[in-house]
């Protein structure tokens, strides 16, 4: 049985100032920082050490893990957030509603659902291919909600949205995910 922890990057200025960025990026703020430094804390206070440890390839993931631990770790291509075309770093609340199916797709974006398989692919073949028995994957907010939907777990997880350097506890046991806990350091 393995343990993976599928943890959120740190606040960034996009995530302050309320706009999209999908696969655009934007650097993590003075809080998201303190916030990824709390959760590192977080994990040695509970004695969670990884084995091996992954990021998406975008920087505010790479840039959380390497704030998080000290290990080397695997950028991972297919981790990265949905890629919403020409409708990167515009406000949130111009968005449609949830779920938004194929709507990126007419700005050169990418199909939710096209998405979440490749999420869901993405942590599956980590959690089935890696060796380790304590596994850290840091993500993205849209491509953790989606992982939760396919996986049939989304409790506890205010609006859909796990909050910057959350993360969520699961087993698998070489075919399912089973969540065991989502804990938001920056909460307690």
């Amino acid at each position: 049985m393995k343990t993976i922890y599928l943890m959120r990057h740190g606040r960034t200025l996009f995530n302050v100032m309320g706009l999209n960025q999908g696969m655009g990026d934007s650097p993590l703020t003075k809080e998201g920082i303190e916030e990824t430094l709390k959760t590192k804390e977080w994990f040695i206070d509970n004695k969670v050490a990884f084995d091996s440890v992954y990021a998406s390839t975008l920087k505010r993931a790479c840039d959380t893990t390497e704030l998080v631990t000290d290990m080397p770790y695997q950028r991972y291509q297919g981790l990265e957030e949905i890629f919403i075309g020409t409708k990167e770093a515009t406000p949130f609340k111009d968005n449609p509603p949830y779920p938004y199916g194929d709507f990126y797709v007419k700005y050169g974006g990418e199909d939710l659902d096209e998405f979440t398989d490749r999420v869901y692919k993405a942590v599956y073949d980590i959690a089935k291919n890696d060796e380790g028995n304590n596994i850290l994957i840091v993500s993205h907010g849209m491509a953790i909600r989606r992982f939760l939907e396919v996986i049939n777990c989304t409790r506890e997880v205010k609006d859909g949205f796990l909050g910057n350097c959350g993360f969520v506890k699961m087993s698998f046991d070489g075919e399912n995910f089973e969540v065991l806990d989502i804990v938001n350091p920056n909460k307690l």
